[in-house]
């Protein structure tokens, strides 16, 4: 017998159990008013946010085939069709170009040309064993030579490095920290006026991780007016500056920026562009409310992940991104789906939002932000969703909360509804900066009040053991339930959400908007 006959069976047999006792007749029921309905129809709507649906979803997102959804790539498309289709069968209406579900922006990857590039010195170096590039706006250089003792030595006088080649030590620097010092050079380079920079690694690191960061296409945005970046093997810096005064060995046990003399570095970093246009997929869910309903609330996640990489110890390569951000991700679509079952819908309109680009510095939303399909001053919230899945099954974070109504709407929600199991706490990170790592960010510097759900990073982030079966998905479905109802109160209140003073002032000086 299935659970529902056998519930109804037991309720027969409990009312025939009294047999001829009488009994006080049963008041009868009210009639139901609208705001019984509207309750009753949003409890419908997020009983259909589900783990199973949730697994579903992230497991097709975080699939191998899709490659870790790199930005631009082949899988990526395939995840931003798939989103696509889903609005389609939810009733969405396309919100994106030109009457269709996808917003494409401009993102223009800077390639270096190995054939053309050249270092030398004292020395001729061999590109890709010796020495590798990160290009810059300027394709070629021939100066003398500085030494400076760290890539972020602000005690430099601005100017001071004008038409000098300067060489800096790479301390301990594999993969990921060479490309977070190659940027720090880009902007020392335009602080002081140097024409290109040297990174010398050491000679206990090895060069696999190093050469497979380092030879990426890079946004032209993030290296135009930039000098190019030279990556070189301890050992060929060496012959590189073989007879300069004082030596290499010498200035690397130094605390001091010296000139060096005797030697001239000749460099050649020719590189073209190629203009891509990823996707935002973006869908609507049109509001009831005559008047409200040409108002919006975003309910926004990154689509995108990091692509593949070196092999993890398992032999794997793939970066799937379960968490981040299939997770929220998923929760974008399972948010939709329950929106759209509501009758009516909510009084405002609603925008679900896949952005691409967030692993690149946040340039999907960004554009989004900058290029809304409704005036910016109609957007009256965004709730962003990155990295629900994972760590303590009983707790969400809320990053923003402090800045605007939201945050306490957010924490009365999660208070109203004790069967969600959930605690909501503060950013309790602050070093880590989260406010200013997805997409919410972008709405925030345009003035729009926005919230951050996360649950925190862990082991597993940004590599390739980012996987579907490590997913808690019946956390991450109560967590869509609490933001299905935060989204639903913004929704259905004639009053939007404020900034506190003190939060617009916080986020001004955050941002840098005003």
């Amino acid at each position: 017998m299935n659970p529902r006959a056998l519930a109804c069976t037991v309720a027969l047999a409990a009312a025939c159990a009294g047999g001829n006792t009488e009994r006080e007749p049963a008041a009868a029921p009210g009639p139901a008013t609208p705001a019984m309905s509207m309750r009753a129809s949003a409890e419908r709507a997020a009983a259909t946010i589900t783990p199973v649906d949730f697994h579903a979803r992230i497991g097709f997102l975080a699939d191998d085939a899709l490659r870790g959804r790199d930005t631009p790539s082949p899988g990526l498309e395939i995840a931003a069709a798939y989103i696509a289709s889903e609005f389609r069968s939810f009733g969405l209406e396309p919100f994106g170009d030109g009457g269709t579900y996808f917003q494409r922006w401009p993102y223009v990857l800077r390639t270096l040309d190995p054939a053309a590039t050249r270092l030398s010195g004292a020395a001729p170096l061999q590109y890709g064993s010796d020495f590798w590039a990160l290009p810059g706006s300027v394709p070629s250089a021939e100066a003398p030579v500085t030494f400076l003792p760290s890539v972020n030595d602000t005690t430099i006088p601005a100017g001071s490095l004008a038409g000098r080649m300067v060489v800096v030590p790479a301390p301990g620097a594999t993969g990921r920290q060479v490309q977070i010092l190659a940027n720090a050079a880009r902007r020392q380079a335009t602080r002081t006026g140097a024409s290109a920079f040297v990174l010398v690694l050491d000679t206990s690191v090895g060069v696999d991780e190093v050469r497979a960061r380092v030879t990426e296409p890079v946004s032209s945005r993030a290296v135009d007016a930039a000098a190019p970046v030279f990556v070189v093997r301890h050992e060929a810096a060496v012959r590189l500056l073989q007879g300069s005064t004082p030596s290499l060995p010498s200035l690397l046990a130094s605390p001091r920026t010296v000139p060096l003399a005797g030697v001239t570095i000749h460099a050649a970093a020719p590189a073209r562009d190629i203009d891509h246009r990823p996707p935002n997929v973006v869908g609507l869910l049109r509001g009831s409310d005559p008047a409200l309903r040409e108002t919006f609330v975003v309910i926004s996640a990154h689509m995108d992940h990091v692509g593949a990489g070196r092999p993890d110890a398992s032999g794997d390569s793939i970066f799937n991104g379960a968490d981040d951000n299939a997770s929220g991700t998923a929760a974008v679509l399972e948010l939709a789906e329950a929106f759209a079952a509501m009758t009516p819908a909510p009084a405002r309109s609603i925008v679900f939002l896949a952005v691409s680009g967030e692993e690149k510095g946040l340039l999907g939303a960004a554009y989004f932000a900058d290029h809304p399909p409704v005036p910016i001053e109609r957007i009256v919230a965004n709730v962003n969703i990155d990295m629900i899945g994972r760590n303590a099954p009983d707790s969400a974070v809320i990053i923003g909360q402090e800045y605007s109504s939201l945050g306490p709407l957010a924490v009365r929600t999660a208070a109203a509804h004790p069967e969600l199991g959930l605690h909501v706490g503060p950013d309790p990170w602050p070093n880590e900066r989260f406010f200013f790592r997805s997409d919410h960010f972008h709405f925030a510097r345009r003035e729009v009040p926005a919230l951050f759900f996360f649950t925190g990073v862990h082991a597993d982030y940004h590599r390739p053991s980012d996987h579907v079966d490590k997913i808690n998905v019946e956390k991450t479905a109560r967590i869509g339930r609490l933001i299905f109802y935060v989204v639903e109160a913004v929704a259905n209140d004639a009053t939007a959400p404020a900034w506190t003073a003190d939060g617009l002032a916080e986020v001004r000086r955050l941002t840098g908007s005003r």
